[in-house]
């Protein structure tokens, strides 16, 4: 089923709880942190990343946001050769990546804080491959306290088949220490 291509407007089978609070600024900001990711990345498959100082950013060349608003991200990614092993499947380090920091987007949408990463658990159930396109969905599930909870899953696009989910805590980013280094 096709999604609406604007990152702002709800997906059609979205439960209206997580609509309810968004905020239009928190989406924004939120749309605005995964598109720095993606606008720092390297092209796709190419070799100049070992060269700079952007290597932090190479999973994230190609992904595109399809929706994101109060506590839901949805994005569309395509594998590509940077960030597969020597199999041509989508590194488990790279995946990683991208899901730790969708999550993040996740809370920025409802939030409007950025939020830094407690407890991560993934599940690795297939794989994906070069040229694989998966859907990654990041909502938050729960909140205790300081702490927000939220599930990540990465999905086949063609099969709908699991490829990882994972459950991360987070607390809000507050710095109470200034480092003299």
């Amino acid at each position: 089923m096709p999604r609406s291509e604007n990152p702002q407007a709800p997906p059609p089978a979205v439960s209206g709880k997580f609509l309810k609070s968004a905020t239009s600024e928190n989406s924004k900001a939120a749309t605005r942190s995964i598109e720095n990711l993606v606008a720092k990345s390297p092209a796709a498959g190419s070799l100049e990343v070992w060269k700079s100082d952007v290597f932090d950013c190479v999973p994230f060349s190609g992904l595109r946001p399809i929706f994101v608003g109060g506590g839901l991200v949805l994005c569309s990614y395509i594998v590509h050769a940077t960030v597969a092993d020597e199999e041509g499947k989508w590194h488990l380090g790279a995946i990683a990546t991208v899901m730790d920091d969708i999550g993040i987007a996740a809370i920025l949408s409802e939030d409007g804080e950025y939020q830094i990463t407690v407890d991560f658990s993934i599940s690795f159930f297939s794989d994906a491959k070069i040229g694989d396109e998966v859907e990654i969905e990041a909502k938050i599930v729960d909140r205790r306290g300081s702490l927000t909870m939220v599930a990540v899953e990465l999905r086949r696009r063609c099969t709908g088949r699991l490829v990882a989910a994972s459950r991360q805590w987070v607390s809000i980013l507050r710095s109470f220490h200034r480092s003299n280094l």
